[in-house]
C-alpha cells in the first residue's frame, strides 16, 4: 500500500545543510535494482545470443586452415654425430627464415602459381611461426577456401626452397609435413561469439538497471524522504 507523507516544517531546521551530504550509493539497492529489471536482462541476453550464434553462423563466411613445416637440417661430420657449428648457424639462421619467407619476391611467385591478385594478397592470408628452441618453421595459410589454404602453404614452402637454393645455395631445408585439404572449418568460433554477444547483452540489461537506479530522484521511503528534506515525517497517508 503506498503512502502519501505530511512533513512537519520546522522553522530551526537548516535545510541547506542537507545539499553539502555526499551521496551515498547503496550496493544493496542497486542489486535489487537489477533484481528488479531481471527480466529484461534475461530477455537481452537470450536475444543478444541468438543473435551472435546466428550472426556468425549463417552471415560470417567460415575459414579453413592448412599447415606445412620445414626444418633446417645440421650437417654431420665425419665421425657421424652432428656438427655443433652447423646446429649454431642453423638456430641463426631460422630467424631469418620466418622474415624471408613473406618477402615480396616469394609471395609474388606463390600469387602467381595459385592464381591470387598480388603479393599483398597472399601475405594476408598467412602466418610464419617458428616453435622455440627449434629449427622447425610452421607456414599456415588461412582463407574462404580450404584448397586455396592448401596451395598457399606447400607453393609458398617450395617456392621459398627453390629461392634459397638458387640466391643463397643453402641446401639444408627439408619439408618436414605437407599441408592437407581439410573441409572442416577452423573460424568463425560460434561458441566464442555466442558467449561475447551474451554477456553483451548482459552488461547492457545491468548497465540499463544501474542508470535507472541511479537517474530515479523519487523518494521512496519515510528515511529517504527524512533523510534528503531534512525534516521529520509527521504523518503518513494511505493513498487508495
Amino acid at each position: 500500500m503506498a503512502y502519501k507523507r505530511i512533513f512537519r516544517n520546522d522553522a530551526n531546521m537548516n535545510v541547506a545543510n542537507v545539499e553539502d551530504d555526499e551521496d551515498v550509493i547503496d550496493l544493496l539497492e542497486v542489486a535489487r535494482a537489477i533484481l528488479k529489471h531481471l527480466k529484461l536482462i534475461i530477455l537481452l541476453c537470450v536475444v543478444f545470443g541468438a543473435a551472435g550464434f546466428f550472426g556468425t553462423k549463417f552471415l560470417i563466411a567460415p575459414k579453413y586452415t592448412a599447415s606445412t613445416s620445414i626444418y633446417l637440417t645440421p650437417q654431420i661430420n665425419d665421425t657421424g654425430s652432428l656438427d655443433y657449428n652447423s646446429q649454431m648457424a642453423n638456430s641463426k639462421l631460422v630467424t631469418n627464415v620466418v622474415n624471408l619467407m613473406t618477402q615480396n619476391n616469394v609471395m609474388s611467385e606463390v600469387a602467381k602459381d595459385v592464381g591470387m591478385e598480388n603479393a599483398s594478397s597472399v601475405k594476408k592470408c598467412i602466418s610464419v611461426t617458428n616453435e622455440s628452441n627449434t629449427e622447425i618453421v610452421t607456414v599456415t595459410a588461412t582463407t574462404e577456401d580450404p584448397k586455396l589454404s592448401k596451395d598457399i602453404a606447400n607453393d609458398t614452402v617450395s617456392t621459398f626452397i627453390r629461392t634459397m637454393q638458387k640466391n643463397l645455395n643453402v641446401r639444408n631445408i627439408e619439408v618436414v609435413d605437407k599441408a592437407k585439404l581439410s573441409y572442416i572449418p577452423s573460424g568463425p568460433n560460434v561458441k566464442k561469439n555466442t558467449l561475447l554477444a551474451t554477456m553483451v547483452g548482459f552488461v547492457l540489461g545491468c548497465g540499463y538497471a544501474v542508470l535507472r537506479f541511479l537517474l530515479d530522484n523519487r523518494l521512496r521511503t519515510k528515511e529517504e524522504a527524512e533523510k534528503y528534506l531534512g525534516i521529520p515525517v509527521f504523518c503518513e497517508i494511505p493513498e487508495l
